[in-house]
This record gives structure tokens, sequence and C-alpha cells, in this order.
């Protein structure tokens, strides 16, 4: 075993980790009179004491959170991997696609809303101008969904 005292960084890792509060386990356990840790992670008490409060409020252990959030975030990237949706830790988007994703969901509603004056002009039936103009209500509603968090 090497001494690691006076020098930066983990084995393997060059950067120092700006975190040097606490050093946790995602699982601690008996084995054959043994305690058995597994993950070791740095971690600040701010952090530390809010997971607690947490663990807490949900009526379990501090380490079955930590799992449970790490399994549910793997989960969580997966699937938006899968689907094409927006991961957490990637570049953010720059200004000029996000105009661009605004551009094309105005574009988008106004050729819903377009179709919803045809189909009032040229639909005699009282059920599929009602169903219409309810596309339009709900394609509003997602435009102001879209406003807010874009």
């Amino acid at each position: 075993m090497t001494n690691k005292r006076g020098k930066s960084g983990q084995r393997g890792i060059k950067n120092v980790d700006p975190v040097q509060d606490n050093v946790l386990f995602i699982d601690q356990f008996e084995e054959d009179g043994k305690t058995v840790r597994l993950g070791k992670y740095r971690i600040s008490h701010e952090i530390t004491n809010r997971l607690a409060v947490i663990a807490l409020e949900l009526k379990t252990s501090r380490s079955a959170l930590i799992r449970e959030i790490l399994i549910d975030f793997i989960k969580f990237y997966d699937e938006s991997k899968l689907i094409g949706g927006e991961r957490f830790f990637e570049a953010s988007k720059t200004i000029q696609d996000w105009v661009q994703e605004r551009n094309e969901f105005a574009i988008l509603l106004k050729s819903i809303i377009s179709k919803d004056h045809i189909m009032d002009l040229e639909s005699k039936s009282p059920e599929s101008k009602m169903l219409s103009q309810q596309l339009v209500v709900i394609a509003k509603m997602l435009n102001l969904t879209n406003k807010n968090v874009l």
C-alpha cells in the first residue's frame, strides 16, 4: 500500500477531489463477522445531512436511498438515450438550438390551428368539430409548457 499523504487525488485520478469532507460507502454489511464496505465515495457534509433527513422521511437507510437514487438515475439515463431525450450532464444547448426548437414548435402550432379552421368549415359533424377544438386547446397548452420549459 502506498502512502497517499500530501499527494493530490486518488490513484488513477489526476485532479484533486474538491470534496474532502466525508468518505462514505454505498453499502455496508456484516459477512462472516467482518464488515464489508462497497462503493467508496467522497461527499460534502451538507449533502450527507440532507440525504439523512430524506432517508428518515422515507423510512429507509441513507445507503439504501443512495442505491435507489443511482438505480433510478441509470434507468432514466438509459431510457433517455433510447428515445433520444435529454440526459443529465451533457453540454447545454446553445441559444441557436433553443430558438430553432421554439420556431419548430410555433410552426407546428400554426399548422394545427389552420387544420382546425379547415375542419370547422368543411365538417358537418359536431363531434369532429369538438375534437378539433380540443386538439387546438391541447396544442396551445403544450405551447405554453414549451415556452416555460425552454
